[in-house]
């Protein structure tokens, strides 16, 4: 008899129900993300980019670019190799 592993479908469901409708997609994220990384590096209003930040809670990959990105703005940063001042 074949045990057919369901709850595989069902978590790709239960994602794509859970998924915010204002999330933007990796593509969009990315041409974004240089102008909203500015905008939290700079302490400025985050309320014009729900969409990225929708996405970036639902992306692991785009959420490591961002973070990647906002502490090469940082201040505190010494270059690649180099940790950051805390």
């Amino acid at each position: 008899m074949n045990h057919i592993d369901e709850s595989a479908p069902a978590a790709r469901l239960n994602a794509f129900l859970a998924t915010d409708p204002r999330d933007v997609g990796c593509e969009r994220a990315m041409e974004l993300l240089h102008v909203y990384v500015d905008v939290v590096a700079d302490g400025g209003s985050q309320e014009r980019f729900a969409g990225v930040v929708a996405h970036l809670r639902a992306c692991g990959p785009c959420s490591e670019e961002f973070d990647g990105l906002l502490d090469a703005v940082s201040e505190g940063w010494g270059g690649p190799g180099v940790p950051r001042d805390r």
